[in-house]
């Protein structure tokens, strides 16, 4: 006895007729059957559609089925598509951000377009990512000016010491403390130090005019 099918063919989807529970409400589990035996009895059909005409709302366990399906048909390089022309249901898959991974046909028309229109396999575009915040370099380690080695990275200094003609001295603060002190108390004692030295002058001159007046006084007598 031949077993009906319970899906028909538009185009190149394979568009399941959506599984109700008694109450009516999608069956997301019965679905997760219907699909998987439509996979494994037709290995080749990489393009697979939901008719979901006719209902106003989903639970989040058939938007869980949705997305586990499409995930593995788009590795095949198919899809999963749904056939709704809800508003509600369309809405929901905005909310949950499934709107941009799950190809939503309005009629069976607009999924035979795009059958005719897609040869090859066509993947939906990702979502787009903020682009990452720019990294800051590395600072490079800086050469010190005093003619010695960089740090290295375990914190160690080590420092070059000159010896013979290389050799370089410098004088304490104290000694240019002392220096200072000396150029100023000479500064200070220089007028004294040339007045004396004057006055010694025009003594001595002063000294030898009278010897030689003494000795003229001499002679003349």
């Amino acid at each position: 006895m031949t077993q009906l099918k319970n899906y028909r063919e538009v185009g190149i989807f394979d568009l399941l007729s959506a599984p109700l529970n008694p109450i009516g409400a999608f069956d997301a589990e019965q679905f997760k059957k219907d699909v998987r035996k439509l996979i494994d009895d037709n290995p080749d059909d990489k393009f697979v559609a939901v008719d979901l005409m006719g209902l106003d709302f989903v639970y989040s366990d058939a938007y869980n089925a949705f997305v586990q399906f499409q995930c593995e048909l788009s590795g095949k390089g198919g899809m999963l598509a749904l056939l709704s022309n809800s508003a509600t249901i369309a809405d929901g898959l905005k909310k949950a951000g499934l709107d941009r991974t799950l190809k939503v046909f309005g009629a069976e028309a607009e999924m035979m377009t795009f059958s005719l229109h897609s040869h090859d396999p066509v993947e939906l575009p990702p979502r787009e990512q903020a682009p990452a915040a720019p990294s800051e370099p590395e600072a490079a380690p800086v050469a010190s000016q005093n003619g010695g080695h960089a740090p290295s990275m375990s914190g160690e200094f080590r420092s070059e010491r000159r010896t013979g003609h290389n050799r370089r001295f410098t004088k304490s603060f104290n000694a240019v403390v002392k220096d200072e002190k000396k150029l100023a108390s000479k500064g200070m004692n220089m007028p004294f130090e040339e007045e004396s030295s004057s006055g010694k002058t025009v003594f001595f001159i002063i000294l030898v005019l009278l010897v030689l007046g003494g000795l003229a006084a001499f002679f003349l007598m």
